[in-house]
């Protein structure tokens, strides 16, 4: 059981980092304190689900992903259409012509895409 805390308290702690927060700011976002946060970075304590949702709202990533080991192609997808729901319709144009330059920029420089990223967004 312990193995799963700090499994999870890993992954909270991997995906604050990856977005560049500190501890007091995503524990701000979320509501909690950090010393709380803390202790479930380390494994010490189980978040609560509420607490799970707002740190997933905080960290702009469905709830689900903060107990996946490892990103995947689904993640990522989960993560673009999250970003893009409340978009305007020019925002979403913006984001696809981006899409469009970093494929065409990783063919260039890379060979060819994988097949899976040929499809259009």
């Amino acid at each position: 059981m312990q193995d799963r805390r700090r499994q999870l308290g890993g992954r909270i702690r991997q995906l604050r980092l990856e977005r560049h927060f500190t501890q007091s700011r995503l524990a701000e976002l979320a509501e909690t304190d950090q010393a709380h946060l803390a202790r479930i970075e380390r494994g010490e304590r189980w978040p609560s689900v509420p607490l799970l949702f707002r740190l997933a709202d905080a960290l702009e990533i469905e709830v689900a992903r903060l107990f996946r080991r490892e990103d995947d192609v689904e993640d990522l997808r989960a993560d673009v259409l999250l970003a893009l729901r409340d978009t305007t319709t020019e925002q979403q144009a913006l984001a696809t012509e981006m899409l469009r330059i970093l494929r065409s920029s990783w063919r260039l420089g890379h060979g060819s895409a994988p097949a899976d990223q040929d499809e259009e967004p």
